[in-house]
């Protein structure tokens, strides 16, 4: 039988492992798609956020229980994203997702999540104070640590599900583990993955965090004790710490024993042996009994007390923190003999102290633009509100989420800014807007309607003179005396007159209505509202010798 005779062969019924007529999406299922694995990993995970939990109790007592709740429940959230979508992400199919963008927008949205949950039970801010003083406003206390117990969290997951993750067996592996459940001859090799290699990490990343807890444990008591039996119990550490940090090291041997069976699944796989299937589905329950019997030995085992160890802790870290500030200060004394050598650092202080207090008051410039406080803050928010938006775009579109509606409704929004801003253009008096923009504006539909409806009081007086010269267009365009492209508004003025009755009132309108706009609209002049009432009536004498107009074109 060849190749690809094999390859359209049915797999035989039961089989866990893809069909061979998929080869490239071939994968692991039973490994990948196991559901305990995962829960696991969350419970590991988790229980170091209830020893955080036990430390912000004691050394932070103005902390409400609300709050830390709270702040267990973000880190047990962090947990769950993070092993779950790492165990996403092995899948094949989802190879072209691994990226750093991915992982960042996933940060992005943990922080704003983490950031409105400690708003939920602390309370609104005031706007005020959101507008002047944003770094203050989101970047309070109880975010930062509640911010660094979901980034370590995360992290923690992310690491220890990607160390299973690189445990399953790989494609090359499952194509000769079915070659041998065939009972085929083939003579491909499948490339070693250094397993024992992957296990010693998470063995390190599992002990780490391990001795992080112990540690942690140890700050909350101080006292002495004396070796007994049974001395977990009378340790005066909250039992819910000690539960925690005994749950952390069952689970772990739990996830250590399944390496192991990794290991020894790939090497039967290697070595072309049938895997024994009694072996996969009864290892989890003999390891369970066997850590069981363990830990309740362990129980009782006598106990020494934490006092040396908080002497030593303090000690190591007083040593720390006092070479940390002895290189601050030599650090610091270094730059200033550096800023002591430089030619202009003297020479500036006695210009200083020499000039006459008259010249440095000629010296001054003018009075520096005043900045509102709040323009700082509310670039701040938007640009807060810009970044947690496109990471919950990048995020949610990876996983095929239909997103067309948000760009149709984001296409539609910028489309009227861009209409609404070349409408505020077209009135400002200092506008660059060419004769042919002016005329382009004067037809349009658009802003003819704002015009409309824009309420006469409501304008400026440079406003109102623009607002009843192109209503004298619009007038003369359907009096068919349209004005050409090329045209200037004095030579346009000059054939409106011809095109009126031999009236020297409506001629000398058109002249002081073009005369106004002229000078508001290229020589910068301001015109006063009793200019603009005069003009309004001038207008209404005009429009009375010309055809009636569309509705609604009155200036009221």
């Amino acid at each position: 039988m060849t190749i690809d005779e094999q390859t359209n062969t049915p797999p035989p019924a039961g089989d866990d492992i893809a069909g061979e007529t998929a080869i490239g999406d071939q994968y692991d299922r039973t490994w990948l798609g196991s559901i305990a694995r995962p829960a696991l990993l969350i419970v590991m995970v988790s229980v170091i956020d209830v020893a955080i939990l036990a430390f912000l109790r004691q050394y932070a007592p103005d902390m409400t229980p609300a709050m830390g709740w709270t702040i267990l429940g973000l880190g047990v959230l962090a947990a769950i994203i993070g092993v779950t979508t790492t165990t996403w992400l092995a899948l094949p199919d989802q190879r072209l997702r691994r990226s750093g963008g991915y992982r960042a927008a996933e940060i992005a949205l943990l922080l704003a999540v983490t950031r409105g949950a400690i708003w939920a039970m602390q309370g609104i801010p005031d706007p005020l104070d959101v507008l002047t003083d944003p770094t203050g406003v989101f970047a309070d206390g109880y975010f930062l640590i509640a911010a660094i117990t979901v980034m370590f969290t995360w992290f923690a997951a992310i690491d220890f599900t990607g160390d299973m993750a690189e445990l399953a067996l790989q494609p090359d592996e499952l194509w000769v583990s079915r070659r041998t459940e065939l009972g085929t001859a083939d003579s491909a090799r499948a490339a070693p993955t250094d397993r024992p290699q992957v296990v010693r990490r998470f063995l390190a990343r599992w002990v780490g965090w391990g001795i992080f807890l112990i540690l942690l444990a140890s700050t909350l008591r101080l006292g002495v004790t004396r070796p007994s039996f049974w001395a977990l119990g009378r340790q005066d550490v909250d039992p819910l710490v000690v539960g925690a940090i005994l749950t952390y090291f069952v689970v772990g041997l739990l996830l250590l024993s399944q390496g192991q069976l990794a290991m020894l699944r790939a090497r039967w796989t290697v070595a072309r042996l049938p895997a024994a299937p009694g072996v996969t589905r009864n290892w989890p329950i003999y390891t369970a009994i066997v850590l069981l019997v363990f830990a309740a030995i362990a129980a009782f085992l006598p106990l020494g007390d934490t006092y040396l160890l908080s002497l030593i802790l303090s000690t190591i870290l007083n040593a720390v923190f006092a070479l940390l500030y002895l290189i601050f200060r030599l650090v610091t004394v270094a730059f200033l003999m550096l800023l002591s050598l430089l030619p202009f650092s003297e020479r500036a202080a006695e210009q200083v102290a020499e000039q006459p207090p008259m010249q440095a008051a000629l010296d001054q410039g003018p009075a520096p633009l005043i900045i509102p406080p709040w323009v700082g803050g509310l670039f701040f928010w938007i640009s807060v509100a810009f970044l947690i938006g496109y990471a919950a775009y990048f995020y949610f579109s990876d996983k095929d989420a239909t997103m067309g509606w948000l760009r149709r409704f984001l296409a539609r929004l910028y489309a009227q800014l861009l209409a609404f801003f070349g409408l505020v253009r077209s009135w400002h008096p200092q506008s660059g807007r060419t004769a042919q923009a002016e005329e382009s504006g004067a037809q349009s539909s658009l802003a003819s309607l704002v015009r409309r409806l824009l309420p006469w009081r409501l304008m400026s007086p440079n406003q109102r003179v623009r607002f009843l010269y192109f209503q004298m267009l619009e007038a003369a365009e359907e009096h068919e005396v349209a004005r050409l492209p090329s045209e200037t508004p004095d030579r346009f003025a000059v054939r409106l007159d011809e095109s009126l009755p031999d009236a020297a009132d409506e001629q000398h309108g058109v002249d002081e209505l073009t005369g106004a706009f002229v000078g508001v609209r290229y020589a910068g002049a301001e015109a006063d509202r009793a200019q603009t009432e005069r003009l309004k009536r001038v207008w209404a004498a005009l429009r009375a010798s010309l055809p009636a107009g569309k509705e609604g074109d009155s200036a009221s």
